[in-house]
């Protein structure tokens, strides 16, 4: 069996391709409504599931002059095919055959074949006997020159790493705290006499009651 692509002509003008098989194996073409099949389209999807409602013979249907299938896709919908584009689902009766083209493995293993002819034509790298692994050795101006700028700023620094230390005499003096006691600072007498009277007198407004006074409406 073989996955053709067709062109899709209305007019004279292709619109699109669409998909049908040829060369189908006979037993592929047995089927009967509410086995499984597999569309052309959907060819390469193994997670989907179809199921054939009904075959129409050539002349019986219409809509389908040269026959057709009627089939229920995985969400209740229907659809309608070609002749040519509906056959057997290979899992069913483990066609095999089938069933490694639909996985593409021929395709897979050509390709598979196709990388490993070019990895085989790339040019081995020459080993160097005796050479040692990593950064080249530096030149030796360059050599040179590096342990004379490091020389130079060991002298500079004194040989210390890092900021000089400042000679800057800086004087901490330690913050001085008032002395007594912690807390809220304590009232004048002034302010005490106030609150006082002012105690005194809402007494004596109240008569020695607390809370708000009751209402003389009736």
């Amino acid at each position: 069996m073989k996955v053709k692509e067709n062109d899709f002509m209305v007019g004279g003008s292709k619109l699109g391709t669409y998909l049908s098989y040829t060369d189908v194996e006979p037993e592929l073409m047995v089927m009967k409504p509410g086995d499984r099949v597999l569309p052309a389209p959907f060819f390469y999807e193994k997670n989907l599931w179809f199921h054939l409602i009904r075959q129409y013979a050539p002349g019986e249907n219409r809509l389908f002059p040269n026959g057709g299938f009627e089939v229920r896709d995985g969400g209740g919908g229907v659809r309608n095919y070609d002749n040519d584009q509906v056959c057997l689902h290979p899992a069913i009766i483990k066609h095999k055959k089938t069933l490694d083209k639909m996985l593409r493995r021929a395709e897979k293993a050509q390709a598979a074949r196709e990388r490993a002819a070019k990895r085989g034509s790339k040019p081995k790298k020459e080993k160097v006997e005796g050479g040692r692994r990593g950064r080249p050795a530096l030149d030796p101006a360059v050599k040179a020159a590096r342990d004379a700028a490091k020389v130079e700023r060991s002298t500079r620094s004194g040989g210390k790493r890092g900021r000089p230390a400042s000679t800057v005499v800086r004087v901490v003096s330690a913050e001085k705290k008032p002395a007594g006691k912690r807390g809220r600072p304590a009232l004048t007498q002034a302010v005490i006499t106030q609150r006082a009277t002012q105690k005194a007198a809402t007494r004596v407004r109240t008569g020695g009651k607390r809370g708000r006074p009751k209402s003389n409406r009736r």
